[in-house]
């Protein structure tokens, strides 16, 4: 595999050849190969797990969405809330005012067309995924020519089980990543002159903000700043302000007030930005680059970070364009008080093309250490984890836990393990319960895993959650307690649990005997921190279930 001299805008056209290449010796089959193993990964099994609660919220304003065309908060029995009914007005209809409406409509579409069930659901967001991983490679290979370069990149976002995950999940997180791989394909197509890419950049800014604003806050104006660095001669600043006019009238005025990003602003913390800049640097380097080579390229580029001076090779200075991006992108999130893997996870196709071209740089050094290096980004996870367990930087009760990412071990078998075998996620176990035992009409009290319940069994009302406080002298039929104790962003207990510490369980309830294993998120795959693929061992605490004793004749 000889290091490909090839970069774009640096040789003429090659002549006209006579006649014309059919399709299929003009396909990649490389590309083809790897993009069946992603659509396996992506799309086997999708809907073998229930919705967790975040992925419920969604498909329930997705199912009123298919009722009333928007998405409303209310179908007449229940309410869906997070966030103790800051979400909508009720004087208003109960309108979903929270967070942008993308995910939910492309639920809603996914539904329409497979019926109400959770494969159907995720589909988009899978399909969304499937082609960030094409779009990744033709990013590459379109404007640095280097197909080896391109078809690596592929692979190790292919590989890459927490891309994986958050694929395989109906929320925002791969549509927003594909409209960041948009964005940064039509700023290399020349949109200093041409008014193609000049729209398809806008497309996609206004598309991000409407996936997440949040994304499009942390992208947009640090991509800016990159750019300005790393290519200063692509700036065509009349153009990028027409451009920056645009997107603020279309999208981000109409946002502010559709979705009332200013309620949202109280949340800020001071206090919370050093830990938040910390543990974003953790799963930088447990889930995105390994620490090893982060400071082998800080080192190689000491002179861009000193004097500004970028690398010769127009590939190089891409990745360190992508580089300055990520970096940047950290300290912005850094101040958002809540912290999420979920939020820089739009930047994993830019991690797989930086690795990806220190795999290729390497096979000119040494072709054994490249292959070697390989294997160790796309297999193992033990560039990642062991250094940062000998320098003592993360320091997690459940580091040495074999069923998770944050110990050595091959990511891509525990998902394949896991895809194949099964897993016994605690939300199955709750919508199987009430769905054999509770009747259409009753009231549920449940402090967690509430919008599963709304979504899988219908005819049932369910209230607590994190919906806020219980209305006075509700006596559900069933109560669910949970084992971890939430509290809400003012440090005090939510109202489910404030509620179930003041019921007479004991005497007015009968408790459920039960051995199902109450896990805290189920399928929560957006953080990788959290995701189990292999059941847990006993000992464990069982879900605690209570059930209203019938009244003596």
């Amino acid at each position: 595999m000889p290091i490909s001299t090839t970069t774009a805008g640096t040789h003429p056209a090659a002549p006209p050849q006579p006649g014309s290449p059919g399709f299929f010796a003009r396909l990649d089959w490389g590309l083809v190969v790897v993009l069946l193993a992603a659509a396996f990964l992506l799309f086997y099994n999708l809907g073998q797990r229930p919705f967790w609660q975040d992925e419920a919220e969604t498909a329930c304003l997705a199912r009123n969405v298919l009722h009333s065309g928007l998405p409303y908060a209310s179908d007449g029995v229940n309410v869906v809330s997070q966030e103790e009914a800051r979400e909508f007005d009720k004087t208003g209809g109960y309108l979903w005012r929270w967070s942008p409406w993308i995910q939910i409509y492309m639920q809603a579409a996914g539904m329409a067309v497979g019926g109400m069930d959770t494969a159907p659901a995720r589909f988009p967001f899978a399909l969304a995924a499937l082609l960030a991983i094409f779009w990744t490679y033709r990013l590459v290979r379109r404007h640095f020519g280097d197909r080896s370069w391109a078809l690596l990149a592929a692979i190790l976002l292919t590989s890459c089980v927490p891309f994986l995950l958050i694929g395989r999940q109906a929320r925002y997180y791969a549509p927003g990543t594909l409209f960041v791989l948009w964005a940064l394909d039509a700023f290399f197509s020349d949109w200093q002159r041409r008014w193609g890419p000049f729209w398809a950049i806008f497309a996609s800014m206004v598309l991000l903000f409407h996936a997440n604003y949040l994304l499009f806050l942390s992208f947009a104006p640090t991509a800016l700043a990159a750019a300005a660095l790393v290519y200063p001669e692509r700036m065509a600043w009349k153009r990028l302000g027409l451009l920056t006019l645009l997107t603020t009238v279309v999208a981000v005025v109409p946002g502010i007030l559709l979705y009332r990003i200013g309620r949202q602003s109280g949340m800020f913390d001071i206090l919370l930005v050093p830990e938040n800049l910390m543990l974003y640097f953790a799963d930088l380097c447990m889930f995105c680059i390994p620490l090893p080579v982060s400071a082998a390229l800080v080192w190689r580029w000491r002179g861009f970070f000193t004097r500004l001076r970028r690398p010769d090779d127009p590939g190089e200075t891409f990745v360190l364009f992508s580089a300055v991006l990520i970096v940047m992108s950290l300290l912005f999130l850094g101040i958002v008080p809540q912290r999420f893997f979920r939020y820089i996870a739009h930047l994993l196709p830019l991690c797989a093309i930086l690795l990806a071209w220190c795999v290729r740089r390497l096979w000119g050094f040494s072709r054994p250490a490249s292959v070697m290096l390989f294997i160790l980004l796309a297999f193992t996870n033990w560039l990642a984890v062991y250094p940062m367990e000998r320098l003592k930087i993360v320091n997690r009760p459940w580091q040495n836990d074999f069923r998770q990412l944050t110990s050595l071990n091959f990511p891509l078998k525990l998902l394949v393990t896991e895809l194949v075998c099964g897993y016994p996620d605690v939300n199955t176990s709750i919508v199987e319960f009430f769905k054999t035992h509770a009747k259409p009409g009753q009231t549920v009290l449940a402090e967690y895993g509430d919008l599963p319940l709304m979504f899988y069994v219908p005819g049932l009302r369910v209230l607590g959650g994190l919906q806020g406080p219980v209305p006075p002298g509700t006596v559900p039929d069933w109560v669910l307690r949970r084992r971890v104790v939430r509290v809400n962003r003012d440090r005090f207990l939510f109202g489910a649990r404030e509620y179930t510490d003041g019921m007479d369980l004991s005497g007015r309830y009968e408790r459920v005997p039960l051995s199902l294993p109450d896990e805290t998120f189920g399928n929560r795959t957006d953080d990788p921190n959290h995701h189990y693929f292999m059941p847990v061992e006993p000992p464990n605490k069982s879900l605690e279930i209570w059930r209203l004793k019938e009244p003596r004749s």
